[in-house]
């Protein structure tokens, strides 16, 4: 899987995770969504940036989870009993990467209606430039659409401990 455009998003709404983050709403196409977990223990990892949230034991398998709110410039939020893990699979770098997401709150799997998808405003919006696809509305509400690939591989280049081997 390549990186994906604005055009390339249209087929994927009819099936989102709806989720929360910093106040903020978020959808991620489903085809990149491989469960949602509730929060597992944690291990840190020495030396790592904001970003990295840690390792997870998932079924024997290790996995790197990804903390998206230093990002964004979000404020943190200390994990309740809503708090999730978004178990994400997708093509960084020409390799498939697995890694979790923390979601302070996960909503729904849903669809976004095409017509609500606008292109992220070049000015006044808190994103950085190249981590969002695209906005759109859900439920009366502005749902930003992040850019998983772009994500990735600008973090991976800062923080290797990332990838991590199934």
């Amino acid at each position: 899987m390549t990186k994906k455009t604005y055009a390339d998003l249209i087929p994927r709404l009819n099936s989102v995770v709806a989720f929360e983050m910093g106040g903020e709403k978020m959808v991620l196409p489903t085809d990149v969504l491989r469960e949602v977990l509730e929060l597992p223990t944690l291990t840190p990892v020495p030396c790592a940036g904001d970003f990295s949230a840690g390792l997870i034991n998932i079924r024997g398998v290790v996995l790197p989870v990804a903390d998206w709110r230093p990002l964004f410039g979000m404020p943190l939020k200390a994990a309740d009993r809503e708090t999730r893990i978004l178990i994400i699979e997708t093509s960084v770098n020409e390799q498939t990467m697995t890694v979790g997401v923390i979601a302070e709150k996960v909503h729904a799997i849903t669809e976004i209606e095409p017509d609500t998808l606008r292109p992220v405003p070049a000015v006044g919006t808190r994103w950085p430039t190249g981590t969002l696809l695209a906005m759109a509305r859900w439920n009366d509400a502005f749902v930003a659409i992040p850019d998983v690939v772009s994500i990735f591989e600008n973090q991976i280049s800062q923080e290797p401990q990332l990838v991590g081997a199934e």
